[in-house]
């Protein structure tokens, strides 16, 4: 097994610290993903703002049903967006190659 090998230290840190590496460029691209999503879900919180207030005003028959359908449309794409979205603290933490007392696993 895996964990019978004893690597000496200086190796088990290198492999150590290319995967905590790969961990941190996996979380960045996570993160960023994150980023977009939330902008998106502000963009589409704003336009439901916006029809809220429009609806809010003199319109005639045709624009308030175009608006309320645009309402409808937002709150959709808000849905899915938010659904698209990792609940934020449950990311993965890296998993080192040591235990606590040092020694290779």
């Amino acid at each position: 097994m895996i964990n019978d090998v004893k690597l000496p230290k200086q190796v088990a840190d290198r492999i150590d610290a290319r995967w905590i590496s790969r961990q941190r460029q996996t979380d960045q691209r996570r993160s960023r993903m994150i980023d977009q999503q939330i902008e998106k879900l502000r963009a589409h919180r704003n336009n439901i703002q916006r029809y809220r207030r429009l609806l809010k005003t003199k319109l005639t028959d045709l624009e308030r049903q175009f608006i309320e359908r645009r309402l409808a449309e937002e709150h959709a794409a808000a849905q899915r967006t938010a659904s698209d979205i990792p609940p934020l603290g449950v990311l993965p933490t890296p998993v080192s190659a040591h235990d606590s007392s040092g020694e290779s696993l």
